[in-house]
């Protein structure tokens, strides 16, 4: 090799070295930056069609309410209460057994870093993030003392069942029949399903396909924040899940009215709302491209602002849309509550919901 060819290639290696350090540090900065709602992803199978995030770490910040190793029945009633009047636990799936669940579990909302409630085709798993320090094997020993069967491994399933759940108290969520304890992850993974409760924990643990996997939930969640409490409708569910189809059919008539007037709008690849620890709401609408995106804009907008055919009144009655814009391949949309108490997440995250139609 020729000393100019030589130098040619020892400048190419220099430039791939470079690029590829450079690649390195912005993938170990996106990591490091990351919110807890997109770390949530990596521990619930990609087969997840509906999530539902609740960040009680904030909340309780939000709600004035202390952290406790060991909160009082009154504390936890108290968290929850007060998450009921800003909405902020609207969508967990526990709060409802939250006391319950802290006195015979040994953890709850109250002690949660934050919680994730996944639902797929094959069955639906909790995943609870604890916070570091947490006394695991204390909860081991509650599910022993309430008759759980110890699985053979430290991260295998512990077996409980309805019967047995309902005995302790039958307030409790049907979620925690079936409960792995991952102590090595800071995880609780819990089902109503025993084979789905395994299937959760092996992806909790890593092995097996994440909803991170999927590119067009990620892309979606990483534009939301780090709010409260979110939803995440993935692929195109939302399109069935909040569809007019649930409404009778005067209310379909006018919306199919209300939807031509509005301006040309495309399927849906994704949505998430995400409620912010100020009850400020932002509605993300996923597309193929962003060329999609832009033509959705200003139907989408005007739907948002109009009436609620299915659901009475105007979406404007309890949110003020106060911006829209096309962020990249997504619509987004952002809402402020008319009232300092009240349903702002809840208001919408049923169907059916017009603005989010396909």
């Amino acid at each position: 090799m020729g000393k100019r060819l030589r130098v040619a290639a020892e400048m190419l290696l220099t430039v791939v070295v470079v690029l590829a350090m450079v690649a390195g540090v912005v993938r170990l900065w996106h990591e490091a930056h990351r919110s807890d709602f997109s770390r949530a992803l990596d521990v619930v199978p990609a087969a997840t069609l509906r999530l539902s995030f609740t960040d009680w770490a904030a909340v309780r910040r939000r709600l004035g309410v202390a952290s406790s190793d060991n909160p009082s029945a009154a504390l936890v009633n108290r968290l929850i209460s007060k998450g009921y009047d800003s909405d902020l636990s609207s969508v967990s799936s526990v709060d409802d057994s939250a006391a319950s669940l802290q006195k015979n579990f040994g953890f709850s909302p109250a002690t949660m870093q934050w919680e994730a409630y996944a639902q797929a085709p094959a069955g639906a798993a909790l995943v609870a993030r604890m916070p570091d320090g947490f006394d695991f094997t204390s909860v081991e020993n509650d599910l022993e003392a309430m008759g759980f069967t110890r699985p053979p491994s430290k991260t295998g399933v512990w077996l409980g069942g309805t019967d047995l759940v309902a005995g302790v108290d039958p307030m409790l969520s049907p979620e925690v029949q079936y409960v792995a304890v991952l102590a090595d992850k800071g995880l609780i993974v819990t089902s109503d399903q025993e084979s789905y409760a395994r299937t959760a924990a092996a992806v909790a643990e890593g092995h097996g396909a994440s909803l991170a996997s999927l590119d067009s939930t990620a892309s979606l969640v990483d534009k939301a924040g780090e709010p409260a409490a979110a939803m995440v409708w993935t692929r195109d569910f939302a399109c069935s899940d909040l569809a007019m189809s649930s409404a009778d059919q005067d209310a379909q008539n006018e919306a199919d009215t209300l939807v031509t007037r509005a301006g040309k709008i495309t399927p849906l690849t994704g949505l998430v709302m995400a409620l912010g620890a100020n009850r400020n709401l932002t509605v993300l609408e996923g597309f193929e491209n962003d060329s999609d995106a832009r033509e959705n804009l200003r139907a989408r907008a005007r739907l948002a602002v109009g009436s609620a055919p299915g659901r009475g009144g105007t979406f404007s009655d309890d949110l003020k849309l106060t911006a829209s814009r096309t962020d990249g391949a997504a619509v987004r949309l952002e809402f402020a509550p008319r009232t300092p108490t009240g349903y702002v997440l809840s208001a919408v995250n049923d169907g059916p919901v017009l603005f989010a139609t396909c």
